[in-house]
């Protein structure tokens, strides 16, 4: 990683309970994955899209903690793992209708959000601006943890629909906590300079390695009970597509930057989560390809198109472009991309029946294609910055 920030006296500033912190990121994505290859349906895409970006949220909350006070103690520890805990519980009662309830599910993240609370106290004995957001984040967070409680109530008295209070509490309380985070904090946090640059990049970059991983993990699962390879070309392209993004990503976004206005750094983060939603899902779709017999009329094949891929370079497109740099040969070439993705997509929706899913291999290639050329224009790993 020193070579791609172009420090080369760098000494990681990422701790070892962060990275075992994110193994139960690890497990979330897993489930959110196995979820969508079972129902890979647009209210179940659009379920997970939601989980994640909660579970997003949670993830940042806690990194930022440790970026702004990097101090280690076990009082932290020790909530940290509580919501280790709670994540497990909320993300097995993401599957909808199966699972663990709608119930457990909101007061394990009322616990999750209330432990992030707790980091927060203990680090508001810290001095000047960081005390004043330490405090912001604990009330806020302790807030969401109410809020969630209360939807877990409605949850339980009026059941669990659109016309019910319980979804509508459920986003009331992550917004609370995700728009003071968002809004002021990171406001105060990126005027004041009290965001260590360089960590919060190593640790997106990891959370963006975790989720590409999950690809191999899902199409491992996915043909456990196979005798044979039911579709050896989708194998291939797997491995070729993630390690495709994974080039992308570290020959544009990383060495580009992070950006360092506040509102850049808002778009910058959270197009982070658009990128890792278009992930899990491009890791769910492959898997499904790879289980499916070459020839056959899989119903749920069909549901299947580009636009997982459209999505992720979309998203690594945009992070350029946020960056200070602002590499034009890079967004030129992105763009050019998405533009070829999007007609895929389209040709896969309006005019193909599906089966074959030729788009989604095409795809495949452009975002090869794409990985190839920004790695021959960007040249990371040649000359160190």
């Amino acid at each position: 990683m020193s070579v791609i920030l172009g420090r080369g006296t760098h000494q990681p500033r990422v701790g070892w309970f962060e990275l075992f912190y994110d193994l139960i990121i690890v497990a979330a994505v897993y489930y959110f994955g196995h979820s969508l290859i079972k129902d890979p349906t647009w209210s179940m895409s659009l379920w997970i899209a939601v989980t994640a970006a909660i579970t997003f949220v949670l993830w940042l909350l806690t990194s930022l903690s440790l970026n702004v006070f990097p101090a280690d103690d076990q009082r932290r520890r020790l909530l940290i793992l509580v919501q280790m805990i709670a994540l497990v519980l909320a993300a097995l009662s993401s599957g909808n209708e199966k699972g663990l309830s709608n119930t457990t599910g909101m007061v394990a993240l009322a616990v999750a959000f209330a432990s992030i609370s707790g980091i927060y106290l203990f680090a508001a004995r810290a001095s000047g601006q960081s005390r004043t957001v330490a405090r912001l984040l604990a009330g806020a967070c302790a807030g969401a943890a109410l809020v969630l409680l209360v939807g877990a109530l409605a949850a339980t008295s009026s059941g669990w629909s659109v016309g019910s209070p319980a979804p509508w509490l459920l986003l009331a309380g992550v917004g609370i906590a995700a728009v003071t985070l968002f809004g002021p904090a990171m406001a105060m946090l990126t005027r004041s300079g009290g965001i260590d640059h360089e960590h919060l990049t190593e640790r997106l970059g990891q959370l963006v390695i975790i989720v590409l991983g999950e690809s191999f993990v899902s199409l491992v699962g996915a043909l456990s009970d196979a005798a044979v390879i039911p579709n050896p070309v989708y194998l291939v392209l797997t491995f070729l597509v993630v390690y495709a993004i994974w080039a992308i990503y570290f020959s544009s976004v990383v060495p580009a930057g992070m950006p360092h206005t506040v509102g850049r750094l808002r778009a910058w983060v959270l197009v982070h989560l658009l990128l890792l939603s278009g992930a899990i899902s491009a890791a769910a779709g492959f898997a499904a390809l790879a289980s499916t017999e070459v020839g056959t009329a899989d119903p749920g094949a069909k549901e299947w198109t580009a636009l997982p891929l459209l999505t992720v370079l979309l998203a690594v497109t945009v992070l350029t472009w946020l960056a200070p740099e602002r590499p034009e040969r890079l967004i030129t070439l992105h763009l050019a991309a998405c533009g070829v993705l999007l007609v895929l997509v389209l040709t896969g929706v309006f005019v193909t029946d599906g089966g074959t899913n030729w788009e989604v291999a095409v795809g495949s290639i452009v975002v090869m294609a794409d990985a190839i050329l920004a790695n021959r224009i960007a040249r990371p790993y040649a000359v160190s910055r």
